[in-house]
């Protein structure tokens, strides 16, 4: 749902008084230019001339460029979120672990690849510790039920998963599956006949699924299964 318009509170006569801004809009651009130019190259005073709105707006309504980072940043996170709640398949019966583990996997690939400014932006603050990925981990990891996170300590207490920190599943997920479904550019110079296929970023998710999966069962789980 758009976010209602902002407009610059009464006081004093200013530059940017009758200004309007979009804020789902501003949000999407912020997001936008701090995936592709990191938070040290993006520039306020850029943003407003792509919204077509003063750069002092901008200043008056977030206070400073950490604050806009901060917001754009949940605003993907949320759409993220959104994304993955709405692309719904209960096919996997509630009993099958891996089923629904391998549902969660395409789910989140399918919204990643609606959102692929999050990965981005990921992809530049995971490089070092800052306060900007503080506030990821905290506000998204630590405070969030993630389907992957409960699903996987349900199957490594009942012995159908491996015994391995939630890290290293997740990592290969979110930055590597998710480079293949949300980093297109990058798909089309590798391979332009297969990005530009009907259906190929359901099916990439769907095989980076399948082999998240499989590399999860444990030594019996894993045997049991293809006995099945």
């Amino acid at each position: 749902m758009e976010q209602p318009e902002t407009r610059r509170k009464r006081g004093r006569p200013s530059a940017e008084d009758g200004e309007i801004l979009n804020e789902s809009a501003c949000l999407e651009t912020a997001l936008a230019a701090f995936a592709e130019r990191g938070f040290e190259g993006a520039s306020i005073r850029e943003i407003a001339r792509q919204l077509g709105v003063s750069h002092g707006l901008l200043n008056a309504r977030f206070g400073s460029k950490h604050s806009l980072w901060r917001a754009a940043v949940d605003h993907g996170m949320e759409r993220l979120l959104a994304c993955m709640s709405r692309i719904n398949d209960d096919s996997a019966a509630a009993t099958d672990i891996p089923g629904q583990m391998h549902r969660a996997c395409v789910n989140f690939l399918l919204g990643m690849a609606e959102q692929p400014a999050i990965l981005q932006v990921m992809n530049n603050e995971g490089t070092r510790p800052s306060d900007r990925l503080d506030h990821v981990v905290e506000t998204f990891f630590r405070s969030r039920a993630w389907p992957f996170a409960t699903l996987l300590r349900k199957g490594q207490e009942s012995g159908i998963f491996r015994p391995v920190n939630i890290i290293v599943p997740f990592t290969m997920l979110a930055h590597g599956a998710g480079a293949i479904v949300a980093l297109r550019p990058f798909m089309a110079a590798v391979d332009a006949g297969w990005s530009t296929a009907p259906g190929s970023i359901r099916r990439a998710a769907e095989d980076a699924a399948d082999i998240l999966v499989n590399g999860l069962m444990a030594k019996g789980a894993a045997s049991a299964s293809q006995d099945q």
